[in-house]
């Protein structure tokens, strides 16, 4: 199983994400985002069956295959801050009251929060899609 990381997919989905919603979604009143942040980096089981049905190999990682608002969301610098996978600032989404830290693909952000910012994104990009 590869886990390589496919850059050019990873590329057209950095470009849909900030086009669809270009404002940090931890915290809108921060401004422009400047990173995309994964949410988790497994597959879902239903995701590989799908990806099987269609002739691609699963990998553990999303790389490049997310969709914008579920998997990836954009947020600030100061919202991402982190070092080796983790930050000390409250306000940062790889605090451990937040990302759950396993090691390699099995990161991912609290449930709570997932589903927080999951929303706030779509209600985002719903005002920026008409134009707020």
């Amino acid at each position: 199983m590869s886990n390589s990381f496919d850059y050019s997919h990873w590329s057209s989905t950095k470009h849909r994400v900030y086009k669809l919603q270009p404002l940090c979604t931890n915290n809108f009143l921060h401004g422009k985002a400047s990173v995309v942040h994964h949410l988790k980096y497994k597959r879902s089981p239903l995701r590989r069956l799908l990806e099987m049905l269609l002739l691609r190999f699963p990998r553990k990682s999303v790389a490049g295959y997310e969709i914008p608002g579920w998997d990836v969301v954009t947020v600030c610098n100061r919202c991402h801050q982190n070092y080796m996978g983790r930050s000390e600032y409250k306000s940062s989404l790889h605090h451990s009251s937040v990302w759950i830290q396993k090691g390699g693909l099995d990161n991912h952000q609290s449930r709570l929060k997932m589903w927080e910012l999951r929303i706030k994104f779509l209600g985002l990009a719903i005002l920026h899609g008409v134009g707020l």
